[in-house]
């Protein structure tokens, strides 16, 4: 991002649906009119990131695991089609100290 450019937050409609069962958080941004070379999505442990650069701005979303003991795994998958962005990602329990599960 540019230090002109805005940045406006929670700019686009996304709802986050969390399967216990199969430890997974998927979040769906409806993103229309965007094409998708205009959309950033990043995954690190503690947050899914989605970017989207529209004119002069770029609207962001952030959304974080779903328990404060969660956090998101390398098994990730991205599909946007007819604009809406679907993001799935796995979810595990944050290591202890130690690096030990409980």
């Amino acid at each position: 991002m540019s230090p002109s450019t805005n940045t406006a937050t929670r700019a686009f409609p996304t709802q986050a649906i969390y399967d216990h069962a199969a430890d997974r958080l998927t979040v769906a941004a409806d993103l229309f009119p965007d094409d998708v070379d205009d959309i950033t999505v990043t995954v690190s442990p503690r947050e899914i990131r989605l970017l989207v650069d529209r004119d002069e701005t770029t609207l962001e979303r952030s959304v974080a695991p779903p328990a404060p003991r969660r956090v998101f795994t390398d098994d990730r998958e991205a599909v946007y089609n007819n604009g809406i962005l679907t993001v799935s990602v796995g979810t595990a329990r944050r290591p202890r100290r130690g690096g030990l599960f409980k």
